[in-house]
């Protein structure tokens, strides 16, 4: 279950980064960590995050 809450975390994110930016956005997630959101096309480098999240708040997020 908390991996269908992490998917809707993670997606609901990306609808919010889409709405306020006007920008489609790559995730790159990883188990027990979290999320970092890059625009779409853009290399994962520290530079280029535009938003990193935790899993817990992933989760919190969806519900």
């Amino acid at each position: 279950m908390n991996e269908v809450n992490i998917t809707i975390g993670i997606l609901d994110i990306q609808r919010k980064i889409l709405e306020q930016t006007g920008r489609k956005t790559d995730v790159y997630y990883s188990e027990g960590q979290g999320a970092l959101y890059v625009f779409m096309g853009d290399a994962l480098t520290v530079q280029n995050v535009i938003y990193a999240v935790s899993e817990m708040e992933l989760i919190m997020n969806a519900i």
